[in-house]
């Protein structure tokens, strides 16, 4: 988990507008996480060279060098310190950032979208939580 200090929280800010972007933008970083689960991440194969978010790419591919959870949140948390990103673009590397250290810790996509659904408010996160139970009780 990234801690979050006042520096931090004021480049998170971005209009209602803007944080409609965020669900898909979930659902990429989901799907991609299961892609991984699947497939494993094989580091030497440029398995993420097509990734164009440069955030996510680069926390996969520490993922893929086996680094500890503890060091590889380090490493997101200094990467958000000094990103000159604001806005939707910062948001999306907070949640990008929770997305890698979900992969890294083997979560499934049940967990990893109760961590990242939040970032698109509560009203979005019920709502989604709420539709998905729908459709597996179908």
């Amino acid at each position: 988990m990234i801690y979050w200090n006042a520096d931090l929280a004021a480049k998170i800010r971005c209009s209602s507008e803007e944080m409609k972007i965020l669900p898909s933008y979930i659902d990429y970083l989901v799907g991609s996480a299961n892609k991984i689960a699947q497939g494993g991440i094989q580091p030497t194969s440029g398995q993420f060279s097509s990734e164009k978010d440069d955030f996510f790419r680069y926390g996969l591919l520490l993922v893929g060098e086996g680094l500890s959870g503890e060091i590889l949140e380090e490493i997101l948390a200094v990467l958000l310190y000094v990103s000159k990103a604001e806005g939707i673009d910062f948001l999306k590397q907070c949640i990008a950032a929770e997305a890698i250290l979900s992969i890294a810790n083997g979560e499934d996509e049940e967990i990893m979208l109760r961590k990242l659904l939040p970032y698109c408010g509560i009203d979005v996160a019920l709502d989604t939580i709420a539709q998905r139970k729908s459709e597996h009780a179908d």
